[in-house]
């Protein structure tokens, strides 16, 4: 069992605890406080020994890890049979209110035993322990650049699409008015021909001839600064660090040196070796190649970095006809086959180059070309191509625990859900991951900040990519190669992870949560399908832990009782339906973590806006004078659909994005909007008969950086200062 299986059970058991204590303080379930503290205590102890076991050589291939899955799952079986027990059996709360009480403390009681048991257990080899390990064997460093290009046959690839890249580079080599020490870094996901691009650039005959003195190493992702500085000296030089870095410091001292860094994972590499390169005005250079943005930009260079991406469509069939056909014209019957391979490679060279050798050696007719073309990325991942499929599952392989279940869901989102050409909304993702349980809380941050932080952590391993973004920098959409994709779909489906993302269409949620050997846990209700057999059953009792609760008109639910029983909810979408308030005598509920509402605007709101103190994004709909109520305090982005008698909105100062549409908004009401300090985003949807014409008030929308206006005509600023 994977070290992800196990991070994920402790995850949403700790969710779990943290939805059954705000139960408990609006007397919803009745819980022993102290043994949901002690149960906590021992979930986040275990997730710190996952994370740095995991971080471990043959970390996942340790006994303890299904241990710690047994456990976390055993309670959160005990934890759902007695909250739904007590869901169902409410009405006799004050009459078998102990009993029920006395019955949970005891299972709890065996279940909390069994967590010491298992916190002595790892305790053998713990976490202090674990932090004190030697680092892991490292691989043998390669000084010879071409021993370290992914072979697919016996005669060297031709090198297609990088000749921008390579001029650029060469230009900065040679380039004679700066004579500092300059650092290039060239960044890319694995596969992209970093490697090639320096090694094309490393072996010009221009380049060997104006450097003196020449090194290549690869770095590796466990870096080991001795073997490093014994790579680079490459003359079987022994002896400590600081003996080695003189030697070499002294070797190249006053000389015109050309170095590359292969394969850089850590920046602590750099900040240990530049100590040893010297800057004394000879034109010197160095090359580190990486898959990390955040590295690159950490190498203090002025010079932005080299981002290789994928081929267009043309040099990936230029690629393909020569590996397969020795530069010679694919014939025409094969053409068409053969470009869709191509296409389906979507341009990663390595994918393009595995396919490519696969196919030059096998038989070239178009029935097995038609076979290849519909699966063709998971034939890339075939155990015998293990070239591609080592090299890409490397960036999944050395991902700190906390980002890959997060890799792993983007992975199964796209095959489950997304079918516009792996297009992802990144701030609609957002969400559902903190719902779904895949992101740790930190302590002082709010956690879908955390999980912002963690997807740009992503972006920077260059294991997915930007689709879209604004001038600001602001990303929109996202994707993933369909290569990592299928790396990710096989993770999950061998450890049995997402269920419902991966289930058929018409797959019942109850069956599926209920199948031996899945960890599951439905957090919104987006999620749900019932079969015949489990239809009526209750929402509030079988998904008591939901974060997330869409209405829609063919539910039958209850809708009142599920949402004043539901203090847990981040994101609610009532524009179906509106609902009725507290009833009284009861404690009144406070939805503390509630992001996102979309809703009619009514006089129930008066009452709903007040138990919201987190909300950061609403979208209104229908708003007038008479259901005027007061927005929550820390209100980020407000989409205002419909809506009249804007003047007696009172928007928070907080305000950082408003959207009108189709509103009754009068150009002085517009004006007004103009003392907001930290908006930053106005869109306004204003019709085709709008007449008015706006003369916007001096010292108004002070950081105000876009401004779109939809009527007769389509205008849009951008403002960059």
């Amino acid at each position: 069992m994977a070290a992800v299986s196990a991070y994920l059970a402790l995850l949403t058991l700790l969710q779990l605890l943290d939805t059954l204590k705000l139960r408990h303080k609006y007397e919803l379930t009745r819980v022993d406080p102290q043994q949901i503290k002690n149960s906590e205590d021992q979930v986040l102890y275990l997730l710190d020994f996952l994370e740095i076991l995991e971080s471990r050589p043959s970390g996942d291939n340790d006994p303890k890890i299904t241990l710690i899955y047994a456990v976390a799952l055993a309670l959160c079986e005990v934890l759902d049979i007695h909250v739904v027990d007590q869901i169902r059996r409410a009405a006799d709360v004050k009459d078998e209110g102990e009993k029920w009480l006395w019955a949970f403390r005891v299972d709890m009681i065996r279940i909390i035993d069994d967590f010491k048991l298992t916190r002595s257990f790892v305790n053998e080899n713990g976490i202090s322990e674990l932090v004190a390990l030697p680092p892991a064997t490292q691989p043998p460093l390669i000084s010879d650049p071409s021993t370290s290009m992914i072979k697919v046959s016996g005669s060297p690839p031709k090198v297609v699409g990088f000749e921008q890249y390579v001029s650029g580079i060469k230009d900065e080599l040679i380039s004679s008015h700066v004579k500092s020490r300059e650092v290039i870094s060239i960044v890319g996901m694995g596969g992209i021909g970093k490697t090639t691009l320096a090694q094309l650039v490393y072996n010009d005959g221009h380049i060997q001839r104006r450097f003196e003195k020449k090194h290549w190493v690869t770095v590796s992702q466990e870096y080991d600064l001795l073997r490093i500085l014994q790579g680079i000296l490459d003359n079987g030089y022994c002896g400590v660090v600081r003996d080695l870095g003189t030697t070499l410091y002294h070797g190249l001292k006053g000389h015109r040196y050309l170095i590359v860094l292969d394969d850089m994972w850590d920046l602590r590499a750099w900040e240990d070796l530049r100590q040893y390169f010297p800057d004394d005005n000879q034109g010197s250079r160095i090359i580190v190649t990486t898959r990390d943005c955040q590295l690159a930009a950490g190498l203090g260079s002025y010079r932005a970095p080299y981002n290789v991406r994928f081929l267009d469509k043309e040099k990936s069939w230029e690629l393909f006809c020569d590996r397969v056909f020795g530069g010679l014209c694919c014939p025409r019957e094969l053409e068409t086959l053969g470009r869709q391979i191509v296409n389906s490679c979507r341009g990663l060279p390595l994918g393009i180059l595995t396919i490519a050798g696969m196919l030059s050696k096998s038989d070239k007719t178009c029935e097995y070309w038609s076979y290849v073309s519909k699966d063709v990325a998971s034939l890339v991942n075939l155990e015998d191509n293990e070239c591609c499929k080592k090299i890409l599952s490397l960036s999944y392989n050395c991902l700190p625990l906390h980002l890959k279940p997060i890799f792993l869901y983007i992975g199964g989102f796209i095959k489950g859900i997304i079918k516009e050409d792996n297009k992802i909304s990144l701030p609609g993702l957002i969400d559902p991951l903190v719902a779904l349980s895949l992101v740790r809380p930190l302590p002082g941050k709010q956690i879908h900040q955390v999980a912002k932080d963690y997807m740009m952590e992503l972006f920077q391993r260059n294991l997915i990519f930007i689709r879209m973004q604004d001038d600001f920098g602001e990303i929109y959409w996202f994707g993933m190669h369909d290569l990592l994709r299928d790396l990710c779909l096989k993770e999950i489906t061998h450890e049995k992870l997402f269920a419902p993302l991966l289930a058929e269409p018409d797959g019942c949620t109850m069956c599926i949560m209920s199948a031996k050997n899945t960890f599951y846990r439905v957090h919104d209700s987006h999620d749900i399908n019932l079969c015949g057999r489990c239809e009526g059953t209750s929402f509030s009792s079988i998904f008591w832990n939901m974060k997330r609760f869409s209405y829609g008109r063919s539910m039958e639910v209850d809708l009142e009782l599920l949402i004043w029983n539901s203090p847990q909810l981040t994101y609610l979408d009532l524009l179906e339906k509106t609902f009725s308030v507290q009833k009284e005598g009861k404690v009144p509920i406070i939805f503390e973590e509630l992001y996102f509402l979309e809703a009619k605007a009514g006089v129930w709101m008066r009452e709903m806006a007040n138990t919201m103190p987190s909300l950061k994004n609403l979208d209104l709909h229908y708003f007038e004078a008479s259901n005027d109520f007061t927005l929550p305090p820390l209100l980020k982005t407000m989409f205002l659909h419909e809506s009249r008698d804007i003047e007696h909105l009172s928007f928070p100062q907080s305000l950082r994005e408003l959207r009108l549409e189709y509103c009754n908004i009068s150009c002085r009401e517009v004006n007004m909007l103009g003392t907001l300090p930290n908006l930053e985003k106005l869109t306004l949807y204003i019709g085709d008969k709008y007449d008015d014409v706006w003369n916007p008030i001096e010292g108004g929308f002070r950081s105000l950086r876009e401004l779109y206006i939809f009527g007769r005509f389509y205008l849009i600023f951008t403002f960059l200062n």
